[in-house]
């Protein structure tokens, strides 16, 4: 009897039996955390079925390309337990039938194929040799591996020597939400895809697969004792006066809550400034322990503040412990092994990685989701959701504490009332914080701040200047590019050693320094004019006495106004603006622009008292209650949900519309940088993923259009990764700079040479 093989290298071969049963094993470990073992496991027995094919072992020895085998468990899972097929009992419900035949034909590529009601009525909706599966699921329209009707019986003969089909019980996925059973299709999917990728890089390691296993699971008693020694230490909590008193409130609340509570979907209303990043760990330690949940996920907003709120979280618990996974790098499917898991006690992350993950199909993407089962996620300024994409991200959230023993806390100083949706009148969401109009009325006053009464137009950026007068102001745009102009006018204007720029175009290094110098300087009482963008509104602890916030959603607003008087020192003064120069491309994007304006008329019609919520009740009610395009999905989300689409949710939720993601490395660090550099031209520029998160502080990512490539190709280097048979080097979405004169040392990676020509 012919041998068949799932891997092979130049000293070994992988029997693809073994392959099967590796994966299989995994898949169901990995889903056994919320009940879906025996179906992964299934997925994971036929999943390369294909490879039991004459065309992919010729693939394997190089004599055969262009082959998908991919296709073809699907194919026999379905024909076996068709409903006039005496294998009928195998799978009571048609449902996880079709999740199985899905995940399956879908794990090297994005997950197709959706859950709709062909598989309870007909019996040869995937019949061989008509099997229905979509061609589209390659790139390049790969020939299926199966070529004969004998094959196929051979295949089911191996099937059957190897005993590969299992029973699988009624799951009731027929109980679940729209939202809940897509999400089950994608956990499934991705207990296979990793489960796959993971068992066959320890064939290409000769390591055991079982240490996949060996999981870096939560210590619940040490982390708590680790928080309390370094708040104690910091001198934290020792106070109930002033605003000490206030955050020691918040904090006692989270305490109590993460303690008593089931697992669940939660808010927590609480005013910038109130030290909420210690409040949301406080709570997750404490949900973790109460209900054994074995990881906790910080989600941030802003890529720019994540390797700060983690650096704080690595000095409190140990590198051990923490890790920051926020990358969106597009993975090839050659160098597949190097994405990300998502396996560490403690994960932070932003809100683009997560939630285009939660509602994501692409197989190298999707390898990390399962981990969110049995977890707490903790949300840091939840606000920035988009409204086009509420409905699906809120349910599919609701969806998480309901079937697989995931927490879930929304916490923002802004939290919106997502019941005034048509979609959400029923969500299942509560509020923590017992008072949260009392708490805020207690912050007014014990923290000062002269707010301006309506929304000031100005000319000129030098006008803008002038508006305080104080030595230590700070700016905030809509733009990158406005915030770089008011930048070259201040450093003209105060000399350019009292004056900064902190915006996506820093490197996390360079912008962690920056902060850490306008700290100093504020506490020293130096001279300090800051011009920034959106990235200082979440998780950048500095205390400003003056600042000014060109207008913008609601939420961005309060959040910068956080920034002012933030410790209650004296009285801060804020003012609200608009420029002359505001116009179409003033904004990043339609939505932002249009709830600007809904911020602009409530500032001029009620003034802003960012600690009454009314004013943002009255937000929200507009933005979800005006514009039937704000109060609701867009249309092709609402249809995909409607449809039971996977493929085509993920092909249409994005958070960033422009989501090809470029990673540049820049000497901001000249000697580390000049070792990199040296090190990767050894290599032929080929980077490793161990490499690619040693240098994450050193990288600006940019999203990219033709105009930034053509940029990048003149003055950087593009690098490859190598493959998993280590023969080929594959060209990624990461560059080195080599000019070393586009990075400047105050504005970052410039948008223009310094002499003009191209331009971002």
């Amino acid at each position: 009897m012919k041998d068949f093989f799932s891997h092979i290298k130049a000293d070994k071969k992988e029997y693809l039996i073994e392959h099967l049963k590796n994966t299989a094993d995994l898949a169901s470990y990995f889903a056994s955390s919320f009940g879906g073992g025996i179906v992964a496991e299934q997925a994971g027995l036929l999943h390369d079925l294909g490879k039991h094919t004459e065309k992919f072992q010729g693939v394997l020895d190089g004599s055969v390309h262009g082959i998908d085998h991919s296709a073809v468990g699907a194919e026999y899972y379905w024909n076996t337990i068709s409903y006039e097929n005496e294998n009928a009992f195998l799978a009571d419900d048609p449902f996880l039938a079709q999740v199985i035949c899905n995940v399956i034909q879908s794990h090297h590529s994005d997950l197709h194929g959706a859950l709709d009601e062909r598989a309870a009525y007909c019996s040869d909706y995937m019949a061989y040799p008509d099997f229905s599966i979509d061609r589209n699921i390659t790139d390049n329209h790969k020939e299926n591996a199966l070529k004969s009707s004998e094959e196929l019986d051979r295949i089911k003969e191996y099937v059957k020597d190897n005993d590969l089909l299992k029973v699988i019980p009624d799951e009731t996925l027929g109980d679940m939400t729209a939202e809940a059973k897509m999400l089950y299709e994608r956990m499934i999917f991705s207990c296979l895809v990793d489960a796959d990728y993971s068992a066959t890089a320890t064939f290409y390691e000769g390591t055991d697969y079982r240490a996949y296993k060996d999981e870096r699971i939560l210590d619940t008693k040490s982390l708590l004792n680790k928080l309390r020694i370094y708040r104690d230490m910091k001198g934290y909590g020792s106070s109930d006066s002033g605003l000490n008193g206030i955050r020691n409130k918040v904090y006692k609340c989270c305490e109590k809550a993460g303690r008593e509570l089931s697992a669940g979907l939660y808010t927590l209303t609480a005013p910038t400034g109130t030290g909420k990043t210690h409040a949301l760990m406080k709570f997750a330690l404490e949900q973790a322990k109460k209900n054994g949940q074995k990881r906790i996920f910080v989600v941030l907003p802003f890529l720019s503040i994540i390797e700060q709120n983690a650096s704080e979280y690595r000095e409190i618990f140990g590198e051990e412990n923490c890790i920051e996974q926020d990358s969106q790098t597009e993975i090839p499917e050659e160098i597949k092994l190097y994405s990300d898991r998502w396996d560490y006690p403690i994960i932070v992350t932003t809100s683009v990685s997560f939630f285009e993950t939660l509602c994501g199909g692409k197989a190298s993407k999707e390898r990390k989701l399962h981990n969110i089962a049995d977890s707490v996620v903790v949300f840091d300024e939840a606000q920035t959701l988009p409204s086009y994409l509420l409905d699906v991200t809120m349910k599919t959230l609701e969806a998480l504490p309901g079937y697989f023993n995931t927490t879930v806390l929304l916490s923002t100083a802004t939290q919106p009332d997502y019941k005034l949706r048509v979609a959400l009148h029923d969500l299942n969401i509560t509020e923590i914080m017992p008072d949260v109009q009392g708490i805020y009325d207690e912050y007014s006053r014990v923290r000062k701040l002269e707010i301006s009464s309506e929304v000031k137009k100005c000319s000129t950026y030098e006008e803008l200047s002038e508006v305080y007068g104080s030595s230590q102001q700070l700016f905030v745009f809509n733009t990158t590019d406005k915030a770089l102009k008011m930048f070259e006018l201040l450093r003209d204007k105060y000399d350019e050693g009292n004056c900064f720029l902190l915006s996506s175009s820093l490197c996390s290094e360079h912008k962690s320094d920056t902060i850490k110098e306008i700290k100093k300087r504020i506490s020293e009482g130096r001279q300090c004019y800051v011009s920034a963008t959106q990235c200082i509104e979440a998780g950048v602890d500095l205390d400003f006495p003056a600042g000014m916030r060109e207008c913008a959603p609601l939420p961005s607003i309060i959040q910068t106004a956080g920034r002012i008087n933030r410790n209650g020192i004296s009285t801060g003064k804020f003012h609200v603006f608009i420029l002359d120069d505001s116009g179409e491309n003033g904004y990043p994007g339609t939505t932002y622009r249009n709830e600007s304006f809904v911020t602009k008329s409530l500032i001029n019609t009620m003034g802003l008292d960012i600690n009454d919520n009314e004013i943002g009740d009255k937000y929200y009610r507009q933005i979800f209650s005006g514009d039937a395009d704000e109060n609701s999905d867009k249309a092709e989300i609402s249809e995909a949900v409607k449809g039971l689409d996977t493929h085509r949710l993920y092909e249409n939720y994005k958070l960033i519309e422009n989501d090809e993601e470029l990673n540049i490395i820049v000497p901001y660090m000249s000697d580390r940088f000049d070792s990199i550099y040296k090190e990767l031209s050894h290599k032929n520029f080929c980077i490793s993923k161990k490499e690619m998160t040693a240098v994450r502080n050193m990288t600006v990512r940019l999203y990219g259009n033709r105009k930034i490539k053509e940029f990048l190709e003149r003055h950087c280097r593009q690098l490859s990764a190598k493959s998993r048979d280590l023969d080929n080097e594959i060209p990624v979405n990461w560059y080195i700079v080599e000019d070393a004169y586009i990075y400047d040392p105050k504005e970052g990676l410039l948008k223009e040479e310094k002499e003009g020509g191209c331009v971002f």
